[in-house]
């Protein structure tokens, strides 16, 4: 005798040991009615080398009852639009990763740059003083002190002389201070941003934003996928904010 084969799309998995559930849809005639309708029923199946994924589409094969619900078994994989879903999704999540590890660690060193610029406008304010009171009536002891300290910071920042006519800072300290301040409050907003930019108001924007960041068709993209490139691309200072923020 022939073993019951039903064909049918894997609805959920992970959550029982290999165990899948699957959806089999087929045509009844209702003589209520008297039409055909549609009619869905979920299978537990056996996947014993748990290879299948959401949105799969398998033929299942009828086989000794194995427990109280269980009595089919995966035969054969025919589409494997779940595990292309899922490889993608894994692939996406890495990459998200390695830019958000990216951005971290192009803040923090933004940050030690910004540190460096102001222990150095210190320093040289700390020369202003040092040679100005250099100039008063001290003493010989103290004198050699001032001395010293006015040789450690022209040494530190190789300054031939003071006042020094060439520029001592690299850094644009506002350009810096403003990006950074930028950064946090775009971090610290960022969840009411991403609420209101999804909202219909926003439909234009947002469609823009997905567009250039990604070549998948917009209908495709999940949402966490959607949240992923919005963070992308709010939290870049760079690029303009579609929505106000409130500070």
């Amino acid at each position: 005798m022939a073993k019951l084969n039903l064909v049918g799309l894997v609805v959920s998995q992970g959550k029982m040991a290999k165990t899948v559930k699957v959806r089999v849809q087929g045509k009844a005639y209702d003589k209520t009615i008297h039409k055909e309708v549609i009619k869905r029923k979920d299978y537990l199946v056996h996947d014993e080398g748990s290879l299948c994924k959401e949105g799969d589409i398998v033929r299942i094969e009828a086989i000794p009852r194995i427990s109280a619900r269980k009595t089919f078994a995966i035969a054969e994989i025919k589409v494997n639009k779940g595990q292309q879903f899922a490889l993608y999704e894994s692939v996406a999540k890495e990459r998200v990763a390695q830019e958000e590890t990216q951005k971290l660690q192009e803040f923090v060193q933004k940050r030690k740059e910004f540190e460096s610029t102001i222990t150095q406008i210190e320093d040289l304010k700390k020369l202003d003083q040092i040679a100005s009171t250099f100039q008063s009536e001290v003493s010989n002891t103290d004198r050699e002190q001032l001395l010293l300290e006015i040789n450690r910071i022209k040494q530190k920042y190789n300054i031939s002389s003071w006042p020094f006519t060439e520029p001592v800072l690299k850094l644009d300290i506002n350009e810096a201070e403003q990006e950074l301040s930028e950064i946090e409050i775009r971090k610290n907003n960022f969840n009411s941003i991403y609420e209101t930019i999804m909202t219909d108001e926003y439909t234009q924007d947002r469609n823009r934003i997905l567009s250039q960041l990604t070549s998948t068709p917009l209908e495709n993209l999940q949402k966490h996928t959607q949240k992923n490139i919005l963070r992308k691309y709010i939290l870049n200072p760079k690029n303009e904010c579609p929505v106000p923020i409130n500070q």
